[in-house]
């Protein structure tokens, strides 16, 4: 049985802490966030969406491969952004695999993992810096609690309910993401 994921890819906020639109650093040749883009496209083909906010104009002109969503109110923060992204898929999904836009160094073998511990009703979590957190793929029965988050506690609120069926899978890389420009010269200095 083939399961019908959804990919919703965080990309709302305006990296204040970096400068500038983080989403669109150029990495060989692509955006930041393009590169998350083709990576949950070579696991989820056409069925990607990005959540943009702050910058979208700028950031929308520079990516391809995935529907776009406006969150009006991307201050309020990532939580915020989930529940307006949640709006917009396939209610008739299996799941749904949220993902960040800086967590540069995530594979496509990475998310396969998650994609693989999934049955279409546990909740697959990454397990990285000694806690939970996205990327996570969440079963269709938590999309109603997804809808209801606010704030900037993103989707913790939900992977720390305990009665989700949640699997951990370690994934030290997704605590490789891209705050500040000091964030981003230890990424380069690392994949070199």
């Amino acid at each position: 049985m083939t399961l019908h994921i959804e990919v919703l890819i965080l990309a709302a906020g305006a990296a204040s802490r970096f400068g500038s639109a983080k989403q669109l650093i150029s990495h060989h040749g692509k955006p930041l966030l393009q590169h998350c883009i083709d990576r949950a496209n070579a696991l989820c083909p056409s069925r990607v969406s990005v959540v943009l906010g702050a910058n979208h104009q700028q950031i929308e002109t520079q990516i391809s491969g995935a529907k776009v969503i406006l969150n009006n109110h991307w201050q309020q923060g990532l939580g915020g952004s989930i529940a307006v992204g949640v709006e917009k898929i396939d209610p008739q999904s299996d799941g749904l695999l949220i993902l960040l836009a800086d967590q540069i160094a995530l594979t496509t073998d990475d998310l396969n993992l998650l994609l693989a511990a999934f049955n279409g009703e546990n909740t697959v979590s990454a397990y990285y810096a000694g806690r939970r957190g996205v990327p996570a793929l969440f079963p269709r029965s938590l999309y109603a609690d997804l809808r209801l988050l606010s704030g900037d506690s993103g989707a913790k609120a939900v992977l720390e309910q305990g009665d989700i069926g949640l699997l951990e899978i370690d994934l030290p890389q997704a605590a490789m993401d891209i705050d500040t420009p000091e964030d981003w010269a230890r990424f380069l200095d690392s994949s070199n």
